[in-house]
């Protein structure tokens, strides 16, 4: 889910942020928090928990602007099978692999407050 966002959203973010070449994964870290999400979506993640071989980290999110208009029934099944969320990782999966970096990710359910990632 979000995907082909990010496939298209990429071009876009390189015209808006005249940014270069990262040099290393922890400067494409750095870009994707401070630059590409306060860009798209006005916060700023925290870059968190970098493995020590230097290929994994978190981004962990203070608030997310998605869950802000969203009603959920209180039937406490849409908390556990809704993770609409995860259109975000989608979208930074696509625009990534458009410059060359294959990642996994896994985030944390429906209330979204952490993403990690894996080159």
């Amino acid at each position: 889910m979000g995907y082909n966002i990010g496939v298209r959203l990429i071009e876009d973010f390189l015209a808006k942020s005249n940014t270069g070449h990262c040099a290393s994964f922890r400067e494409t870290a750095e870009v994707i928090s401070k630059v590409g999400f306060k860009v798209f979506m006005n916060v700023t993640p925290t870059v968190t928990g970098w493995a020590q071989d230097g290929k994994s980290f978190g981004l962990v999110f203070e608030e997310n602007p998605l869950a802000d208009f969203v009603e959920l029934p209180d039937d406490g099944r849409a908390q556990e099978e809704l993770w609409y969320s995860n259109i975000l990782s989608g979208v930074v999966r696509g625009a990534l692999e458009m410059v060359s970096y294959v990642l996994v990710f896994s985030v944390g359910g429906w209330w979204f407050r952490s993403m990690r990632m894996w080159c």
